[in-house]
């Protein structure tokens, strides 16, 4: 995937490594940083950070392992990493979990590059309205997962407290407010340079936001989270509505599903609306999105890890091209399915896989268990398609925001205002463009449902059932209904001690 980063009509974006800003973040003054760095390469650690979202750590995992989508059975020693995946699907995390703290990490980190950009002196009006939707996607991650957010504003000192501490009511308006001021100013963009933060993604983020704004809302005065159901303001629908209308022009849904997140999406897709970038000489670890799930004796080799839950799987329909796939140029050179993975594997010419630790074909089961599971238990998913250029240095991009999302983003909106009709409309063009039946009648239940099928894997669920007022209730692995303090995540201990602006969330 040979692509430039363009920050301006004909401007080329030299990336600089994280590593070296984070160096000149700690050792040397804003003035001098700005005659060393410049505008673009500022801008460019804060692009780079989008990276950190595509690996089997993290933000991406908290989004789905709390959820009704995946799991991470422990198969004797392999995968028990100190109950971390257990205490995810669980919903007993504590303050310590290793991912909690590695979430919280990498996000403020990408919020502290994206603020750091919009103080270099000759940035540039499209530069700095690109700064601030980084900045306003970082600020709604935090929200949204952690319910409390402390940033400093842009030329502050890095020896000071963060001036700006906003609680989670106040932390999602403020997201808004500021993308909305500089939505004008961001570059106009294709689907071919959705990793440039363009005016479709500013549309795509506002619409959600304003969709997940009545969650956030729903707080009381100790911070403790409110479970649903939430009561959703018509005029946050209407302006869902119409930032979705905006992000939609220009896009068109892909023929083929699995073409979205293939090593040539980012040239092929015509879905995409916001990604981050990677080549198969520069990028992140989106890799081991699929290698962590795939068994060990599959093409390539897997690390045997996640697992797809029945209650994704049996969501849909056995024509429904997003649940399993055959992928020209993919399925008939290496074997491997595109899609949730159920039952026997064979390799390209039909050979049945075997398994490793005992004698048989590897055939994956729909049953599992969380704490001694053998090789061949649990639904594998290959969601973005193995890169054979280069296994472990994969081109594919990876996709924050897409058409699809945005499409079933409309039809919740307008099904919340009780029009239901049009919002049938949209996601029957949805269903048949995947393979699937259409649907005679829709209800808010389907469209979460739609949402599970259309976007699964893809860090969206733990949100989206948080909207609907599900994510607390029992589910494969889980038989536990959780309490509501667990609709945000706790601040990791080390980051309460450094910041006594932080207060922990309650139940923690």
């Amino acid at each position: 995937m040979k692509k430039n980063i363009i920050l301006l009509a004909g401007a080329i974006l030299t990336l600089t490594s994280c590593s070296l800003s984070e160096e000149l973040n700690d050792s040397i003054t804003k003035e001098a940083s700005n005659n060393i760095l410049g505008s673009d390469q500022a801008l460019s650690s804060a692009y780079q950070q989008l990276r950190s979202f595509q690996n089997n750590d993290n933000q991406l995992m908290l989004q789905e392992h709390p959820s009704d989508e995946m799991a991470g059975p422990t198969r004797g020693s392999d995968w028990d990493d100190n109950g971390t995946w257990r205490a995810l699907h669980l919903h007993t995390w504590t303050p310590d979990n290793a991912k909690i703290l590695g979430s919280w990490e990498q996000l403020y980190k990408g919020l502290a590059f994206a603020i750091d950009a919009q103080s270099f002196t000759g940035i540039t009006a499209s530069q700095k309205a690109q700064a601030v939707f980084l900045q306003s996607l970082y600020t709604f991650y935090i929200t949204d997962i952690f319910g409390q957010v402390s940033m400093r504003e842009p030329g502050e000192s890095v020896s000071n407290l963060p001036s700006k501490n906003l609680k989670r009511t106040e932390a999602i308006d403020y997201a808004i407010q500021i993308l909305e001021a500089q939505l004008a100013n961001l570059p106009d963009g294709t689907a071919a340079t959705s990793y440039i933060a363009n005016k479709n993604a500013g549309n795509a983020l506002l619409a959600k936001m304003y969709l997940n704004r009545a969650v956030y809302k729903a707080t009381d005065a100790t911070g403790k989270p409110q479970a649903g159901p939430y009561t959703f303001p018509a005029a946050d629908m209407d302006k869902v509505i119409t930032y979705s209308d905006a992000a939609m022009v220009g896009r068109t849904l892909q023929t083929n599903y699995f073409e979205n997140f293939g090593p040539t999406n980012g040239e092929v897709s015509t879905e995409l609306i916001f990604t981050a970038k990677n080549t198969n000489t520069e990028g992140g670890q989106i890799h081991s999105l699929s290698l962590g799930s795939l068994h060990y004796n599959q093409t390539p080799s897997g690390w045997n890890g996640f697992v797809a839950l029945t209650d994704l799987y049996n969501k849909f329909e056995a024509q429904d091209k997003r649940r399993s796939a055959s992928v020209p140029g993919f399925t008939d050179k290496h074997g491997l399915l595109a899609g949730i993975l159920e039952g026997p594997q064979v390799d390209e010419k039909g050979t049945p896989i075997l398994k490793r630790d005992s004698p048989g074909q590897l055939i994956f089961s729909q049953d599992f268990s969380l704490t001694n599971s053998t090789e061949e238990k649990g639904m594998r998913v290959v969601k973005y398609l193995p890169d054979y250029n280069k296994p472990t240095q994969a081109s594919n991009d990876f996709v924050f925001l897409r058409l699809g999302d945005v499409m079933l983003m409309k039809a919740e909106a307008l099904a919340r205002k009780a029009n239901t009709a049009d919002a049938l409309v949209i996601v029957n063009t949805l269903r048949v463009k995947r393979g699937a039946t259409s649907l005679v009648s829709l209800t808010l239940q389907d469209i979460l449902n739609e949402r599970s099928r259309e976007l699964y894997w893809e860090g969206h669920r733990r949100q989206d059932q948080i909207r609907f007022a599900t994510f607390n209730a029992a589910v494969q692995g889980r038989t536990t209904v959780t309490d509501a303090h667990v609709l945000i995540f706790p601040i990791p201990l080390a980051k309460l001690a450094a910041n006594p602006n932080l207060f922990q969330n309650p139940g923690y």
